[in-house]
């Protein structure tokens, strides 16, 4: 698969474009390609009821948790109002998450959420890592914050914050070479548009508190969201099952009861 028709070759620095290409001409211009077939990976099963794996592992002294579902190629329009939809949720300490379970409830030391786009879907994520005795509170908030988006519009000056934030994070970007390749390769690999960069500020400030919480009924759907929880069974099980059907594994992905 390493072949000229199905790669990418992405240089960033000072230098004279000219010499810069002669150079490439010079130590690529040989490489043949030949046909090659994608492997097909198939369609992507559809998500299944709610469920919380449990995964157990004994005389744990905290519990993992982790709540998501598949979201969407790096390359789908929703990309940029769920990418502000999650920095209100978990971007960091000025996040719903953190505010909650670390700031106000002591639950824990960091409570995040992630989304992570590339050529097919990946899941958005938000987790924890909380002591075992407060396992059932802990749930219970992380829980409350994904109905919360669903349910609420975010106010106006929480949403300013998180954009402006975004937009000051994706100017200090430009001023290093790492981040400016990996921008510009990034449009290339998922075809975006050749003007993506440029209009990107602008794409975030105009994201609305509507479209966050349609992002959010549309993400964070109870229905469809997926708990996985690393801890220890005999203790938390019980809590667990407050919220939903539990599956038990062991640390070996064994499933070893309902």
């Amino acid at each position: 698969y390493y072949l000229p028709g199905n790669a990418l070759l992405g240089v960033v620095g000072d230098f004279d474009s000219k010499q810069m290409m002669a150079l490439l001409e010079k130590h690529f211009g040989s490489w043949k390609t030949q046909p090659f077939n994608a492997p097909s990976l198939g369609s992507i099963p559809p998500a299944s009821a709610f469920k919380i794996s449990l995964v157990d592992r004994p005389d744990s002294v905290q519990t993992n948790i982790l709540a998501g579902e598949l979201a969407v190629p790096r390359n789908n329009p929703d990309y940029i109002p769920l990418r502000v939809m999650n920095h209100v949720l978990g971007e960091g300490a000025t996040g719903r998450l953190f505010l909650n379970l670390r700031e106000e409830k002591g639950y824990t030391y960091g409570a995040y959420s992630y989304i992570a786009a590339d050529t097919y879907p990946r899941p958005l994520l938000a987790t924890t890592e909380v002591r075992t005795a407060v396992t059932d509170g802990s749930m219970h908030e992380l829980l409350g914050e994904l109905k919360r988006l669903r349910e609420e519009t975010v106010p106006s000056a929480e949403l300013d914050d998180a954009k402006r934030a975004m937009v000051a994070s994706f100017a200090l970007s430009l001023e290093h070479d790492r981040e400016l390749i990996d921008l510009w390769m990034r449009v290339k690999h998922n075809n975006l548009p050749i003007d993506y960069w440029d209009r990107y500020p602008a794409e975030v400030t105009k994201v609305s508190a509507d479209s966050v919480q349609q992002m959010a009924k549309k993400y964070l759907d109870p229905g469809r969201l997926q708990v996985v929880c690393v801890g220890t069974a005999k203790e938390i099980k019980d809590v667990l099952s407050k919220y939903g059907p539990v599956e038990v594994y062991d640390v070996d992905g064994k499933k070893v009861s309902q």
